[in-house]
């Protein structure tokens, strides 16, 4: 019977003149593997008939629709359901009447259009997008899925190399902007998973109702890492957070002051990421599109409350600089007032409280300078070299009030009152920085280098030059370690022992703070080139001072570092002192080489100018020829090496001076203001 319904079929299309399926075989079937069958059973002749799903035409192409939807039956074939059994002693129940039955035919059938319909709309619109689709303002609608993609990866990918201008959406952040850097962040647009999105999954209801009806706006895709985009947010963050101010009390003037906590803004870093991730390809006019984009912020809270500030500054503060603070160090005591310990104080946090913190160190230093006997200076080793020989003079160690022993004492007492306002503390003792046993492990014993340089008449510059040579003597140079000479001889100061003298500038009397330090660098520069030291960073002075040693001078300051290293295993030690009206630099060391130098004859020379100056403020200044000079030095072992590496070395420090001009004063007032003949440094 299945056979004939599907030929009976077959027969009423080519009856209407419709074409056969295409496909079908002579039966009139069309192939279809594993077709469901169903049960079909014909009114009158109570035959069973299996009948196989078929293939109905609708449009181009033909649409598989399963016996579910649709049912074909032979010429007066009927619909029925399986007849009952009747039960004994009750009457058959009626059948279907045939009204219902063709009701039942025609929304199958009807059904079955349905289906063909959908399943060929969906073929035909699977890889189109729907009219009216936008990704971040860029139109795809109509597009075909390639040509989407293009456009999607031409016009969205540069967006993303773009930084993104972002501020903290928070009414106290109107001002402060930055930017997020693409290059952290590392987002990329996914055009084809973009796309597909746009399009939707093929076979869904949405899927076709978008394509019927279009579609708005369409999220793009983005892959990156969440890292890299944590990242280039907390860069951002760095710019635009203002993190809570936490509560304290202030001594700066002289009494406590209670100062108020303040809550913080910063961003929420989790919704922010999200925010950046769909808001990036943002276009103007869309949600997220402005810029600078608005970031989401929290506040966040200081730890102690202005109740507690309070309680900090009634409780300890006040009582703290109500009254002097009794220190006893050993048999010594002092008594400090509270503007010399107030400076010592602070307020640290302590979980929601604020607590009384101590630097022992600087109410040490207030207890050593009331009274200097609470403190021994440590005192390191040095090198005597008055005599024949150099001699190792022994460190001697310091005391001092201990400072962690100082500052509890002193926390206790200060929130005291009466005799309990008294601190005793223990001493400790300070190792000096240069020992007796590394001194001496140095092996000093020759010599190595030394430069004699005379001073002025100027007294100021005397005393500078004394000042910087103070800060370089005894200094060890460690085996193989760089020392930096402006370093340690620190920024002329009052503190430091320099002060203000005249110097001579393009014929100009002109005041400075580091009078000499030309001649004291130049000085160092050519005892450590003398005695066989590594310079590692020298700038010469542009013009030559017959006071210092030619081809060897340096000026040291901000910019001109003067840098040497001893590259022996054992290290050297600088000796720099002014002795009977002169500078003498020394270096001292193993006296395992022999250094010879050879300055070669001036050459390419170039004539000072003369310059005659009228002017009351000109003071006279002698010209100097400009010149190119080579020195030439050569170091040798002074006894063979076990490695054979014995042969001598030689390098060569060539410098070039420009001509200085020369000044003759020809106006009345002219000359030295000083009455005494100026130095050029």
């Amino acid at each position: 019977m299945g056979r004939a319904g599907g030929a009976a079929q077959l027969l009423e299309m080519l009856e209407r003149g419709e074409a056969a399926p295409q496909g079908a075989d002579a039966g009139g079937r069309v192939p279809a593997p594993r077709r469901p069958q169903h049960r079909l059973e014909a009114t009158g002749t109570g035959v069973d008939a299996d009948v196989d799903a078929v293939v109905l035409p609708v449009g181009e192409p033909a649409a598989v629709v399963g016996p579910a939807a649709t049912l074909v039956l032979s010429r007066d074939d009927l619909l029925t359901t399986p007849r009952q059994e009747a039960e004994p002693g009750r009457p058959e129940a009626p059948g279907p009447t045939r009204g219902q039955r063709v009701r039942v035919l025609a929304l199958v059938a009807a059904a079955g259009l349905v289906a063909a319909a959908w399943s060929g709309a969906s073929f035909r619109l699977a890889d189109r997008v729907p009219e009216g689709t936008t990704v971040a303002g860029v139109a795809i609608g109509g597009l075909d899925r390639d040509d989407a993609v293009q456009l999607l990866a031409r016009t969205l990918e540069p967006r993303l190399e773009t930084p993104l201008q972002v501020r903290l959406d928070a009414p106290t952040q109107q001002t402060r902007t930055t930017t997020v850097d693409p290059g952290v962040a590392d987002l990329h647009l996914d055009a084809a998973a973009t796309v597909s999105r746009a399009i939707g999954p093929a076979g869904l209801p949405t899927t076709l109702w978008h394509q019927l009806q279009g579609r708005g706006a369409v999220d793009p895709v983005l892959e990156g890492s969440e890292a890299d985009l944590a990242a280039a947010l907390d860069r951002a963050a760095v710019a635009l957070d203002v993190p809570a101010v936490e509560g304290s009390v202030s001594f700066a003037s002289g009494q406590p002051v209670a100062v108020a906590p303040v809550p913080g803004t910063v961003m929420d870093r989790t919704a922010a990421t999200e925010l950046v991730r769909r808001a990036w390809l943002a276009a103007p006019g869309e949600p997220g599109g402005e810029r600078p984009l608005l970031l989401p912020s929290r506040t966040t809270q200081p730890q102690a409350s202005a109740d507690a500030v309070d309680t900090a500054l009634q409780t300890q503060a006040r009582p703290a600089a109500s009254a002097p603070l009794t220190v006893v160090v050993g048999d010594r005591t002092v008594v400090l007032p509270p503007a010399q310990v107030l400076p010592a104080l602070s307020f640290a946090q302590d979980g929601a409280s604020l607590r009384l913190h101590v630097d022992g160190g600087a109410l040490s230093d207030a207890v050593a300078a009331a009274d200097p006997a609470t403190r021994a200076s440590a005192q390191d080793a040095r090198l005597d070299t008055s005599g024949a020989a150099p001699v190792v003079v022994p460190a001697v160690a310091g005391s001092e009030p201990d400072p962690q022993s100082l500052a509890h004492a002193a926390a206790t007492a200060l929130v005291a009152s009466g005799d309990a306002r008294t601190a005793r503390v223990s001493t400790r003792s300070v190792t000096p920085a240069l020992t007796t046993e590394a001194l001496t492990s140095m092996g000093i014993s020759a010599l190595l280098g030394q430069v004699v340089s005379p001073l002025t008449q100027d007294p100021a510059r005397t005393q500078d030059v004394t000042a910087a040579a103070r800060a370089l003597d005894g200094a060890v140079l460690a085996a193989g370690e760089p020392f930096d000479v402006g370093a340690r001889m620190g920024s002329p100061s009052a503190e430091a022992g320099w002060v203000p003298a005249t110097v001579v500038v393009d014929g100009r009397a002109t005041t400075t703070l580091a009078a000499g330090t030309t001649q004291v660098a130049s000085a160092v520069h050519a005892a450590a080139y003398a005695a066989g030291l590594q310079v590692d960073a020298r700038t010469a002075p542009a013009t030559w001072n017959p006071r210092d040693p030619v081809g060897l001078d340096a000026v040291v300051g901000s910019g001109t570092p003067l840098v040497l290293t001893e590259a022996t295993a054992k290290g050297a030690v600088l000796r720099t002192e002014v002795v009977d009206g002169a500078l003498r630099v020394q270096v001292w060391g193993t006296g395992d080489r022999q250094v010879t130098l050879t300055a070669s004859a001036p050459s390419d020379p170039r004539p000072a100018t003369q310059l005659s100056d009228p002017s009351p403020q000109c003071v006279a200044q002698p010209g100097q020829d400009g010149f190119t000079t080579t020195v030439t030095r050569t170091t040798a072992p002074k006894a063979p090496s076990s490695t054979g590496d014995a042969e001598p070395v030689t390098d060569e420090l060539t410098t070039t001076y420009a001509p200085r001009t020369a000044v003759t004063c020809t106006g009345p007032g002219g000359g030295a203001p000083t009455g005494v003949p100026l130095a050029l440094d």
